[in-house]
């Protein structure tokens, strides 16, 4: 493990982060969705391929959650490295592991050499907009046409043309 933080005592949860391997593959495929089936398999496919990485958020060993770091620079978007997908399952939900899968992303960038990690969000995921900001990004002002792959992992049903807005946060400012 990478990283750990160890919530442990007075009754909560431990929480650990660390790079998904293959032998995460059963228990991120068992919290698809119908809508989501098969990509956990090409997100640890594009992992191995190089500038993609899978953090996973385990509770008392179990994983519950993951977000994707992208450094890859091919898509022609500006937005490197950008944090894609962050996904809490419902039963690891207000315990802190968003804000740990966010920070080991951070710690990933920094150490790749970034100053900076962006994301987009939909206006369809609003619990989201408030962990980003508490957590120290901030809206740029730019919006990108995008598909809906954050909100396909849960329940909603998305639109058929996502605006996201832009958000940002500097890792050389603490």
């Amino acid at each position: 493990m990478r990283r750990s933080e160890d919530m442990a005592g007075a009754g909560r949860a431990s929480i650990e982060t660390r790079l998904a391997t293959a032998e995460d593959l059963p228990a991120l495929e068992a919290n698809e969705t119908a809508k989501t089936k098969g990509l956990s398999a090409s997100y640890l496919e594009e992992q191995a391929k190089g500038g993609y990485y899978v953090v996973v958020g385990l509770i008392d060993g179990e994983i519950a959650g993951r977000v994707i770091l992208d450094t890859r620079d091919d898509d022609g978007t500006p937005l490197v490295p950008e944090m894609k997908l962050l996904w809490v399952y419902p039963q690891g939900r207000r315990k802190g592991l968003g804000a740990a899968l966010t920070q080991h992303l951070e710690e990933l960038a920094r150490e790749l050499g970034y100053d900076e990690v962006f994301l987009g969000v939909t206006p369809d995921n609003p619990a989201a907009i408030p962990l980003y900001v508490g957590l120290g990004y901030a809206p740029t002002g730019e919006h990108r046409s995008a598909i809906n792959l954050s909100v396909i992992d849960g329940e909603g049903e998305g639109t058929n043309d996502p605006i996201e807005a832009i958000f940002r946060k500097s890792l050389t400012v603490r």
